[in-house]
């Protein structure tokens, strides 16, 4: 087997471009296979905020409001640039670092639109975001779809949009704010048709069979990143019998992305183990749950919030290593 480890982006250290250089290092070290750009910034906040420069939102506090429906042409012409992500090959490109592949961690569209509100006027609730004005979502493909092809473009090789809010849209029984099955994946679609790499998806929190099975049935994805210590019950959505007949492989999380405790090797191993037997052994990208923007200690402090997430990602590297190698 050449099952490979990944992390989903985020760090909990101060957001500088020296860090990002100081965790690349870090991840080359402890033989991570497929790093992201690291994330020191809020995943929306990185993706939102060129917008508020361009004057398509406004931003209120913690909240982003749409300038005016017309400004949303701005989404489309956008040329994207996320600095942390040119630091990141440059950094790579320098240290002359030797990696199987590059993930480019890109907020998705649902998640990013359930994040602008349309009208200051009216409360902050779900119902008055983009994501419930489907009509309206159409730029924010756009948008993303541009931000993957740039990273494409970069040198990154696993494509991945990041949707937590899709497990809130599709429920085991419904779709919220009218959206079809159809129409995700259209969106999907549209946002990977045509690119280059591997095209991934990323969810956190708890997943349906619903949505584990519409995802299954994009014909633009190929790696299903779901998280699996802190939500074990994702297991029982897994059908392994989806994953082959539609080519399909998951990226599973196997340590905690919030609670700081460092994970033994053998419980990792074992709760890897349990996912491979439940899905065929199609595996890849092993991960930590989310990224560890989240992670924090009792006292607060970020280093030692870092070497912890540094220590699960090591024992990940060293319980893959058991199942590829028979050794650690």
């Amino acid at each position: 087997m050449n099952i490979r480890t990944s992390h989903v982006g985020s760090f909990p250290l101060p957001h500088s471009i020296e860090n990002i250089g100081r965790i690349l290092g870090d991840l080359h070290s402890i033989g991570i296979d497929v790093p992201p750009y690291p994330q020191m910034r809020s995943f929306v906040d990185i993706y939102l905020e060129p917008l508020v420069e361009e004057r398509v939102l406004v931003k209120k506090g913690e909240f982003y409001y749409l300038s005016s429906i017309e400004a949303l042409e701005g989404a489309r012409r956008h040329k994207p640039y996320i600095p942390e992500a040119e630091e990141a090959i440059r950094v790579i490109r320098e240290k002359g670092y030797k990696f199987k592949g590059l993930r480019a961690p890109v907020t998705g569209v649902f998640t990013l639109s359930s994040r602008i509100y349309v009208d200051a006027e009216k409360p902050a609730t779900l119902d008055n975001t983009l994501v419930a004005r489907k009509e309206l979502v159409e730029y924010i493909v756009e948008y993303v779809r541009r931000h993957v092809e740039y990273m494409a473009n970069l040198g990154y090789t696993v494509l991945f949009t990041d949707e937590p809010f899709l497990g809130v849209i599709v429920g085991r029984r419904r779709l919220l704010f009218g959206y079809t099955e159809d129409d995700i994946l259209e969106v999907l679609s549209k946002v990977y048709k045509s690119l280059p790499g591997e095209h991934a998806i990323h969810v956190c929190g708890r997943i349906s069979p619903r949505l584990f099975e519409l995802l299954t049935r994009s014909e633009v994805l190929d790696i299903l990143n779901f998280e699996f210590h802190d939500n074990p019950q994702n297991v029982d959505a897994i059908d392994g019998r989806k994953l082959e007949e539609n080519n399909k492989t998951l990226a599973p999380g196997v340590a905690s992305s919030k609670k700081p405790i460092v994970e033994t090797v053998e419980e990792i191993r074992k709760l890897l183990e349990r996912i491979a037997n439940k899905t065929g052994w199609r595996i890849d990208l092993v991960s930590a749950d989310c990224g560890f923007g989240g992670l924090s200690t009792e006292d607060g402090d970020k280093e030692k919030a870092y070497r912890i997430g540094l220590m699960k990602l090591e024992n990940i590297v060293k319980a893959v290593s058991i199942l590829n190698h028979g050794k650690a």
